[in-house]
């Protein structure tokens, strides 16, 4: 029995190493590929956290065109989905297929028909299209095999981009007859890790985990003594030679478009041509505008909140500029992860002023949930079906409950809505087990109540909402450890998320351990050394 175990092991270790010949073009797998398509090749669960650039899609990509059977991916990433099945449709024509809201009801239909037929070995989905009950009874039809979780950090309430809709992910692995469900993402500490575990029901999963280190990186932290300052630093930055393609990360949507106009006038570049501007208050086809430019070549620069970067893949950015300090060093470094995708050198350049600070401070308080709060949504999900079920336009959740003056006013960031504010309710009920969510269009939210609202379930709601503040304060606490210390950037970020390697940096490692490879902190008008040809002279940010 052992030998045969054996036997099948090599079997599957050549058979994937042709494939991967074959259909990817690749020699050899990198760092923890082989091991996370053998697991899935066995039909074993399985949690993938690789940093961002190092192949992680391969991971369930090749296996899912080896098996016989249907893998399907949800991910949140619109974009994401259409680059991936593009590039796969390429290397394996026919068997890959996309359903989502921006493709019309009969490309859909024909796309989860072909999936039941057996003519697809990889459907990508968004998690709220197992909010429909026709979508989830026709893949119950298809053989799914892989049930993948891309971007898995988001199902944990520890997480920096948590999001209801992926509580009902598990329930939906279970409904469709997966055999193994793999969760993958590039940013977990080993926390959120952990509850990527439990929130997945993953079965003794197979944990590959192959460090955060990018060698190709310089991370710098640029002290600044205000907004006006901070401008004229960062637009120092992109007038360096090779500073170019960028990404510039604003904190509110208002400074995106001030910044963006700003810089394209100290660079000589236009603003809406060479600059460009992303946030989630422009309207779609502004934002796909702005986004085909700077993919393309056609705009240098893209100035923009958190809405834009996920599942971006760009891999010739050299410089990613952080213009306010992001709330976790999660959100922080999958977000200057962006920059150097091809393996080339380039720079992160993290811009503070004592402002940042007392900003965090105030969304901190600004996000407290008061026990009205709890109490009102509550209520009004018993109420709002038979049987203990609800299905809600989450707006008419967020109309009836009566927020303090907090939620409202001040700089609009992309998580400030009340909106999210009821939807990190939902999740704080789902911990406290007061409720069971189940998949619901984004607009929505679904599900059933299983507890009585009464004191009992008030306090563990109190407490799963004083957990997440918690949290975001612990947040706080190590941001401003990396941004205020003197201890190498690099290993601070390592320990964080629990790499305990020295890391082995290919350039210059950090403003802290090479001063002299941070520019943008020494004079303004200045470009770091070097023997290339210098920029054009800046104009007045």
């Amino acid at each position: 029995m052992e030998v045969r175990a054996r036997q099948l092991a090599v079997g599957r270790r050549r058979a994937a190493r042709e494939a991967l010949r074959r259909v990817f073009g690749f020699e050899d797998f990198r760092p923890g590929q082989e091991e996370a398509v053998s697991a899935a090749l066995r039909d074993r669960d399985a949690l993938v956290v690789m940093p961002t650039g190092s192949g992680k899609s391969l991971c369930y990509q090749l296996p899912a065109l080896m098996r016989d059977d249907l893998t399907v991916v949800v991910s949140p990433l619109v974009a994401l989905m259409h680059d991936q099945v593009r590039a796969l449709r390429e290397l394996a024509p026919g068997v890959v297929e996309v359903v989502n809201s921006q493709r019309g009801g009969g490309a859909n239909a024909e796309a989860v028909a072909r999936a039941v037929h057996g003519d697809v070995r990889l459907l990508y989905v968004a998690p709220e299209r197992f909010g429909s009950v026709g979508f989830a009874s026709r893949i119950r039809d298809a053989r799914v095999g892989l049930f993948v979780v891309d971007e898995a950090h988001c199902v944990s309430q520890w997480g920096h981009d948590f999001r209801p809709d992926y509580l009902c992910l598990a329930a939906a692995a279970r409904g469709v007859g997966a055999s193994a469900v793999v969760g993958v993402t590039a940013t977990a500490t080993p926390r959120v890790a952990a509850d990527i575990v439990l929130a997945l029901g993953l079965r003794d999963p197979a944990r590959v985990t192959t460090g955060f280190d990018r060698p190709n990186l310089t991370f710098s932290v640029v002290r600044c003594g205000g907004w006006l300052d901070k401008r004229r630093r960062v637009a120092a930055a992109l007038g360096c030679v090779d500073a170019l393609p960028a990404i510039v990360y604003t904190g509110t949507r208002a400074a995106a478009e001030e910044l963006s106009f700003r810089l394209a006038g100290a660079l000589g570049l236009g603003a809406g041509e060479g600059v460009v501007c992303y946030h989630a208050g422009l309207d779609p086809g502004a934002r796909a505008r702005a986004q085909e430019r700077f993919m393309s070549g056609k705009a240098r620069v893209m100035v923009a909140t958190n809405a834009f970067g996920l599942g971006i893949d760009k891999p010739d950015v050299r410089t990613v500029c952080h213009a306010s300090v992001p709330a976790s060093l999660e959100a922080y470094y999958q977000e200057a992860g962006r920059a150097g995708r091809d393996g080339r050198p380039a720079r992160c350049l993290l811009f503070a002023e004592p402002r940042d600070k007392g900003l965090h401070v105030f969304f901190i308080q600004r996000s407290r949930v008061s026990d009205a709060a709890l109490e009102g949504v509550a209520e009004r999900l018993k109420w709002a079906g038979l049987d203990g079920r609800y299905d809600v336009p989450v707006a008419d959740l967020a109309a009836g409950v009566g927020f303090d003056g907090s939620h409202r006013g001040g700089a609009r960031t992309e998580s400030s809505s009340e909106d999210d504010v009821v939807r990190a309710i939902i999740g704080h009920l789902a911990a406290a087990r007061v409720l069971e969510p189940e998949p619901a269009p984004a607009d929505r939210v679904a599900g059933r109540v299983v507890e009585g609202w009464d004191r009992r379930a008030l306090a563990l709601c109190r407490e799963a909402a004083r957990d997440a503040e918690r949290e975001r304060w612990r947040g706080y606490r190590a941001v401003w450890e990396y941004v205020e210390g003197s201890r190498c950037r690099r290993e601070v970020l390592l320990a964080h998320f629990g790499d305990r390697a020295a890391g082995k940096p290919a350039v210059a490692c950090c403003d802290v351990c090479a001063p002299a490879g941070s520019p943008a902190e020494r004079d303004p008008g200045l470009c770091s050394g070097g023997s290339g040809p210098r920029a054009p002279r800046l104009r007045a940010a």
